[in-house]
């Protein structure tokens, strides 16, 4: 692997995923039943119980193999589009569904947690990144 073929807009492409991979491991919500202030039952949920957790975790997957398999110097790979506007596609993807996700409230006490929100910021990471690359050189 010829890393140096790796830019800066690359790496915080990748930083995006691996953000994505914790975030998505962490609780996304939180659901309790409570009767006159006594919990009965309680349950935490991360993002890999949802589609709309696991299935952003994938896009951001593939925006960050897209940018690391030119370090591989014996595999000429190419898109028929820009590589930079299919991270940021991807990215942008992602965000979306997370955000739908997010908004969407899964119903009666329930409540956020951490994961959601740094998945989040995950997804808008990579979008930027994406972003940022259409600033690059043509290589």
């Amino acid at each position: 692997m010829d890393l140096s073929k790796i830019s800066r807009n690359d790496w915080i492409v990748v930083g995006g995923f691996v953000l994505m991979l914790i975030a998505v491991s962490l609780k996304w919500y939180g659901w309790s039943l409570s009767v006159l202030g006594q919990t009965f039952a309680s349950a935490d949920f991360s993002g890999w119980h949802f589609f709309l957790g696991w299935f952003p975790w994938l896009l951001t997957l593939i925006a960050a193999v897209l940018v690391l398999v030119k370090a591989i110097p014996s595999l000429n790979f190419t898109l028929p589009v820009p590589e930079a506007m299919s991270v940021m596609a991807l990215g942008v993807v992602a965000f979306v569904l997370v955000l739908i996700r997010l908004i969407a409230s899964p119903g009666t006490g329930a409540s956020r947690g951490i994961g959601i929100f740094i998945g989040l910021i995950a997804t808008a990471v990579v979008a930027a990144g994406g972003f940022l690359k259409n600033s690059e050189p043509a290589s």
